[in-house]
């Protein structure tokens, strides 16, 4: 099992607002009150690296950045209460 803290239940939120669940961690950023954007993207990463979201590369203002776009594993973790300890799906 993962930790879910509240930290990545509102970035993972947020990112289930964006249009189609998807978008930079500026956009999140924009939307997140109180965190600095190595934090957000910290956390867009590591959300990532368990599987509660997909990163594709893509442009953002003539940049190519990382898109992050929410799992229905991730939308799982929202939809749990937040004491509830999240369970890994097994991987075949």
């Amino acid at each position: 099992m993962k930790k879910v803290t509240e930290n990545v239940r509102n970035v993972l939120g947020v990112l289930a607002n964006l249009p189609e669940g998807a978008g930079f961690a500026r956009e999140v950023l924009a939307k997140v009150e109180g965190k600095t954007f190595n934090s957000v993207n910290a956390t867009l990463a590591a959300a990532a690296g368990a599987g509660w979201a997909t990163k594709a590369k893509a442009v953002y203002e003539d940049k190519m950045l990382t898109k992050y776009t929410i799992t229905e594993a991730g939308r799982a973790i929202l939809e749990a209460p937040a004491e509830a300890p999240v369970e890994e799906k097994e991987e075949a």
